[in-house]
């Protein structure tokens, strides 16, 4: 069946939207609310710092720094909540990647279900909750898919992961979910006149510098490690209609690409998702 071949396009281009999503909200990264904290871990830097390492810089000037520390990064792990590209509400993600194109992590979106990644040199993993596998299989086809099929594919994935072969891990490659680099080449300077710095805040002993930016309605409010690595840590947007809420950790930190369990695993061609000719 047709949309046997389509699932792998239709979830490579869910996730992808996913984290396009947050370069889409500027240099300043992601981020949690002010009750969250924002360590040495996180900024990447050993050094508590409590002088203003951006004295003088407008916040134009300090978002760009960050912007250029940011793509510096050989790895990143990204957390929260973020737009639903998909529509109204926001998505849940908890996804770690690196330069070199792996990642692990898990992304939720609303009414779609959710899918957990583990990509490494050679290895591609993928699982889908039910919602996620039904959502991509009504995405795939024009007609409701054979619930007879649907059921048997579930259940041969039920709490399993996919191993992508060369022709289904080619549709998700081509996101920037797992590529670091292309996905701080979305990123942009920010505005010099919809920008500003705010007071520093200070959190686990170390200060941090606040950036808003002010689109219509919505305040996008960005923290920025101080130091020798002006790191971005935290991002809010509040007041319009793209809410988010995401943190920014574990920068230099190697991602885990540790496969799943032998008996967890399954191929796609155990599940005829060997794409057709006509694909």
């Amino acid at each position: 069946m047709q949309y046997r071949t389509n699932r792998r396009v239709v979830a490579a281009a869910l996730i992808s939207t996913a984290v396009t999503t947050l370069a889409a909200c500027g240099p300043a990264g992601t981020g949690a609310d002010s009750k969250s904290s924002a360590g040495a871990d996180s900024a990447g830097s050993s050094t508590l710092n409590p002088k203003d390492s951006f004295s003088g810089l407008t916040g134009a000037q300090i978002s760009d720094k960050s912007l250029d520390a940011f793509r510096s990064a050989t790895s990143v792990r990204l957390t929260g909540d973020a737009p639903n590209p998909r529509g109204s509400g926001t998505f849940t993600l908890d996804i770690a990647l690196d330069i070199a194109g792996s990642c692990r992590g898990t992304i939720t979106m609303p009414g779609a279900g959710t899918l957990n990644v583990i990509k490494g040199r050679g290895a591609y993993f993928v699982q889908g909750d039910e919602t996620f596998w039904r959502t991509s299989m009504a995405a795939a086809v024009k007609n409701k898919p054979n619930a007879q099929k649907a059921d048997a594919f579930l259940k041969k994935v039920k709490g399993r992961w996919i191993k992508m072969n060369k022709k289904t891990a080619k549709a998700f490659a081509s996101s920037t979910m797992c590529d670091l680099a292309a996905m701080t080449k979305q990123f942009k300077s920010h505005s010099p006149e919809s920008t500003e710095r705010g007071a520093d805040v200070t959190r686990d002993g170390r200060k941090l510098a606040v950036i808003y930016e002010r689109d219509g309605y919505q305040v996008t409010t960005s923290y920025i490690s101080q130091g020798d690595h002006p790191y971005p840590v935290e991002i809010t947007a509040t007041g319009g209609s793209a809410p988010m809420d995401v943190k920014l950790t574990d920068y230099g930190k190697p991602v885990d690409t540790t496969p799943p369990p032998a008996d967890q695993i399954i191929s796609p061609e155990e599940l005829g998702l060997t794409p057709s000719r006509r694909a």
